[in-house]
């Protein structure tokens, strides 16, 4: 049986829509875990890593805070980055500030003046496994960024004037992206951005691209 663990490191409120759009086509056991807002609720060193695939959220929190719960986190998270344990790994925000950090990359504003990015943009993923090649209308809502390659990644995904959009693994099946790919209007309501139709179309169809090209890699790799 397929088993998806979703980490949701949310500080105010659960991302529940977008857990929901994460979630779907997914066969087998989902087990969603908010370590922020249900203290206690892991995962942290000693937790089981019995899971076809883990996906970390987005956060207000930023990778280099110094909260107890990130520490359990990063530690129970620092194995899959490393390779020593080998479980497909999605980066989603926060979640891809993390991975980079853990691996030894540089995270910091993308501004001089730390104002937050948010919005509909563009991406254009270059050398990803996942979607060799393709345009992508995505969500975006961050103000640091990934600021240096760490070894043994590469560039998956570019949009201006964010140095890396995404990032893989060159060889371990990890992959994150500064944009939301499990993101929708929804989520832009809450922060007061409108949508057009076509770009909440578009947002949807390029949404459900990139998180099914994940779903159907972890689902190979579990058979």
């Amino acid at each position: 049986m397929s088993r998806l663990l979703v980490i949701d490191p949310s500080v105010s409120f659960p991302e529940d829509k977008g857990t929901e759009r994460l979630i779907r086509g997914w066969p087998g056991d989902v087990h969603v875990l908010r370590p922020v807002l249900q203290p206690g609720d892991g995962p942290k060193v000693g937790h089981a890593y019995d899971f076809s695939a883990v996906v970390v959220l987005g956060s207000r929190a930023s990778a280099l805070d110094a909260y107890p719960w990130l520490a359990d986190l990063s530690s129970w998270l620092r194995p899959i980055v490393r390779g020593e344990i080998e479980v497909p790994l999605l980066g989603i925000c926060f979640g891809h500030q993390l991975i980079a950090h853990l691996a030894g990359g540089e995270i910091g504003f993308v501004r001089e003046d730390r104002a937050k990015l948010l919005g509909v943009a563009d991406t254009r993923l270059e050398s990803c496994r996942l979607l060799p090649n393709a345009s992508l209308r995505v969500v975006i809502s961050h103000a640091e960024e990934v600021k240096s390659l760490p070894a043994g990644f590469h560039k998956a995904s570019d949009r201006s004037p964010v140095l890396f959009d995404g990032i893989e693994h060159d060889r371990l099946p990890i992959f994150s992206f500064q944009f939301h790919p499990e993101a929708g209007v929804d989520f832009l309501a809450k922060r007061g951005v409108q949508v057009s139709v076509a770009d909440a179309a578009r947002l949807d169809e390029d949404s459900e691209r990139l998180l099914g090209a994940f779903r159907t890699l972890a689902l190979s790799r579990a058979r």
